[in-house]
């Protein structure tokens, strides 16, 4: 009897054990279902939102040749050797006596030489796009 108590003990443990199992394998089934993977998003409806909005107006400038009777003195001073005080000295010439005629004229401009001309020769004119002489508005 004793041998059959013993057998019987040992089949109930097993079946103890396989029922711990599974509850704890059930329960970690649920916490990877519940904790791991997130919820479902709620469905979201596309639509065209208004956003306020500023408008920059940009202007494109073409490199090209400067027009010396139509340029202001912060516009004479990007060109290469022509610092604040030359670039005034070029905007009172043209106060004073008109428009240049040729670009050969900014040697009568104080401080103006033929060296100084002669890099500025391909950076500036006297006419417009149309090759008329435009004078300061």
């Amino acid at each position: 009897m004793c041998g059959e108590l013993r057998s019987f003990s040992r089949k109930r443990a097993e079946a103890r054990f396989w029922a711990a199992s599974l509850l704890v394998l059930g329960l970690l089934v649920w916490a990877a279902l519940r904790l791991v993977l997130p919820p479902p998003l709620p469905s979201i409806s596309l639509r065209p939102v208004d956003v306020p909005g500023n408008v920059v107006p940009i202007t494109f400038v073409i490199p090209g040749r400067l027009n010396v009777n139509r340029a202001t003195a912060a516009e004479l001073e990007k060109l290469p050797g022509i610092g604040p005080s030359l670039a005034a000295r070029i905007v009172a010439y043209r106060a004073e006596h008109g428009p240049f005629r040729a670009v050969d004229e900014l040697v009568r401009v104080p401080g103006i030489g033929p060296k100084t001309l002669e890099g500025l020769r391909d950076l500036v004119t006297v006419e417009d796009e149309e090759g008329v002489i435009v004078p300061v508005p």
